[in-house]
């Protein structure tokens, strides 16, 4: 292959064959600055799924957050060797040096923020506040921590919204996932039902219930009547599951003491009286309104 014509380009660009050759250099070291971020990081999430199938391996949410944070730390790494090899090697140094003291206070106020949450996640990760898959509350954002860098916590909510949320501005979290989390189902008693027959067949719902969810810690049992309302008395049901399993099984018991009252023929709600209301705000049948 013929290589002649690269002698000729200081002669065809003139001027303009050193700002050229810089610019290739630039571009050269960013691409593969970003190549080897992008394979790095392959190589990393492969090491950390790894580490998943081992019997006495890691649990699996510390290795998606280490394998997060390593990724996120090796990023930063190879930008600022990037950044620092493009400084030293392409630019004059001494220039650098030179416009860094006209532009190094606005610089450092810039970078106060940066290294805010720099040190905000450190202390996040080192505290074990939260790791990737938790569910957890910041101020008003709820969701499932998907990636934990050093500089930044994305949060994915129940619509599929991602929130990025700086580490440094974070000043309270709620874990969602952390311990047990207690099973509460309310049941509405019409007054005119049997309590007894209400309450056995809620204790036949709990025991059906509890022999179906391996995810149960305590066991769902009917605690009785906790309120006496103008309409209804309610029948609360009480149980302990492992983190984030609470809302199937407080779905399943609804699902089943919907069948179960209506085989035996317990009313939520007084029928009388609800036709009475009905009838009350529709008028008394002569054009007038009650």
């Amino acid at each position: 292959m013929n290589f002649k014509f690269l002698d000729s380009l200081p002669t065809t660009l003139g001027g303009f064959y050193r700002p050229f050759m810089l610019g290739v250099k630039i571009i050269g070291i960013i691409i593969i600055s970003i190549l080897v971020v992008k394979m790095g990081s392959i190589i990393i999430k492969k090491v950390f799924e790894k580490q998943k199938s081992f019997k006495y391996g890691i649990n699996s949410r510390k290795v998606d957050t280490m394998s997060t944070l390593l990724v996120s730390v090796f990023r930063y790494a190879i930008y600022i060797v990037a950044i620092i090899t493009i400084l030293t090697d392409i630019f004059d140094l001494k220039s650098v040096l030179a416009a860094a003291g006209i532009g190094g206070v606005a610089l450092g106020f810039g970078a106060q923020s940066l290294i805010k949450d720099v040190i905000s996640g450190f202390f996040i990760i080192l505290e074990d506040q939260y790791a990737v898959g938790d569910v957890i509350t910041i101020d008003t954002m709820n969701g499932t921590v998907e990636e934990m860098e050093l500089r930044v916590t994305k949060i994915r909510n129940i619509n599929g919204d991602l929130y990025i949320v700086p580490n440094g501005e974070i000043k309270r979290v709620t874990n969602h996932t952390r311990g047990n989390k207690a099973v509460i189902v309310d049941i509405p008693i019409a007054y005119s039902s049997d309590i007894q027959k209400a309450v056995e067949a809620a204790n036949g719902v709990c025991e059906e219930v509890a022999g179906q969810f391996e995810s149960i810690v305590e066991a769902p049992q009917v605690i009785g009547i906790t309120s006496l309302g103008r309409d209804n008395m309610n029948l609360r049901i009480m149980g302990k599951t492992i983190a984030n399993e609470q809302w199937e099984v407080e779905r399943k018991i609804r699902l089943l003491i919907k069948e179960k009252f209506d085989q035996e023929k317990i009313e939520f709600f007084d029928a009388n009286k609800l036709v009475m209301s009905e009838s009350n705000t529709r008028g008394d049948g002569h054009g007038r309104q009650i």
